[in-house]
C-alpha cells in the first residue's frame, strides 16, 4: 500500500509540474498551523489551574462552581482584574495570533491550484502552437494534465482544510465566551 502511495506521488508530481510541489509543501504548513491550533486548544500552557480543570471549566455554559471557587481562592486577594486579563492573554494569546495566518494558508491553495492551471495552459499553448520538439498531443495533454492536476490538487487541500480551521474557530469562541462568563462570576462579589 505504502509503494502505491508513492507511485501515485511521483506520477502526480511528473504531471503537475513544480506547482504540485508548492501545493505539497503548503499542505504541510496548514497541517503544522492546524495542528498547532488544536494543541493550544487544549490549554496545555494553562496558569493556576491544570489544564483538565481549565477544560472542565470552559466546557459548557454553566460553569461547575466548586472549580469557579477554586479559581477565585488561588487568585487570591490581588487585582482579580489583572489577573484576569493576564490569564486571558495566556490562554487565548496564540491562537488569537495563529488563526488569521491559517486562514491565509489555506487560502492561498486554490489560488496556488489555479497558478497551476494557468502555467498547465501555457505548455497547452506552446503544443499548439507547433513551437515544441515533440508531438504536439503530447505536449497539450500534459499540459491539461498538469492544469487539472494542480487545480484539484489545491481545492483538496484548501476545502477540508477550511473546514477544519473553521470548526477550530467556532471552538475558540466558545472557550473564549466561556471564559469571560467565568470571569464575571468571579468579578461578582462571592456570597
Amino acid at each position: 500500500m505504502i509503494d502505491r502511495f508513492f507511485s501515485e506521488l511521483v506520477a502526480l508530481s511528473e504531471e503537475g509540474g513544480w506547482v504540485f510541489w508548492g501545493l505539497v509543501a503548503l499542505a504541510f504548513g496548514i497541517a503544522f498551523a492546524l495542528l498547532s491550533l488544536w494543541r493550544s486548544l487544549q490549554m496545555t500552557e494553562a496558569p493556576v489551574l491544570a489544564p483538565k480543570d481549565w477544560r472542565a471549566l470552559l466546557a459548557g455554559t454553566r460553569p461547575p462552581m466548586p472549580l469557579v471557587a477554586r479559581l477565585r481562592e488561588s487568585l487570591g486577594q490581588r487585582d482579580l482584574a489583572g489577573a484576569l486579563e493576564e490569564i486571558d492573554h495566556q490562554l487565548f494569546a496564540t491562537p488569537t495570533r495563529r488563526f488569521p495566518f491559517a486562514f491565509v494558508l489555506i487560502g492561498a491553495a486554490p489560488l496556488i491550484g489555479l497558478l497551476g492551471t494557468v502555467t498547465g495552459m501555457f505548455t497547452t499553448f506552446d503544443g499548439m502552437s507547433g513551437v515544441a520538439t515533440s508531438a504536439p498531443v503530447d505536449i497539450i495533454s500534459k499540459g491539461v494534465s498538469e492544469a487539472l492536476i494542480t487545480t484539484q490538487t489545491g481545492l483538496v487541500i484548501g476545502v477540508p482544510s477550511f473546514i477544519v480551521c473553521s470548526l477550530l474557530k467556532e471552538r475558540f469562541d466558545r472557550l473564549r465566551l466561556s471564559y469571560q462568563h467565568v470571569a464575571s462570576l468571579l468579578m461578582q462579589r462571592p456570597s
